[in-house]
């Protein structure tokens, strides 16, 4: 897989893990405003949230490197371009 490709996937793969924590936002703001805590009372919900958001987080290390991998892929690319003389 080229590196853009396995940026795309990864891009998708926060999609998904955004969409997963933003599920518990109701949950979490409903105890919020009961005064109650999130992961006492949905424990299942708050351990997907927990498992996302490291997820998440991880990848987005990642996703920098990836990229900034990219961009010096497409750096030599331009330069061996305009090395190579015109026929």
């Amino acid at each position: 897989m080229s590196t853009q490709e396995n940026i795309s996937a990864l891009e998708s793969r926060q999609l998904e893990l955004l969409a997963i924590m933003a599920s518990s936002d109701a949950h979490a703001a409903k105890c919020a405003k009961l005064s109650k805590k999130f992961s006492t009372q949905y424990p299942e919900e708050y351990q997907e949230y927990l498992a996302a958001n490291e997820e998440y987080n991880a990848n987005e290390i990642t996703l920098a490197d990836l990229k900034a991998a990219r961009a010096a892929e497409l750096e030599a690319l331009e330069t061996a371009e305009a090395e190579t003389p015109a026929e």
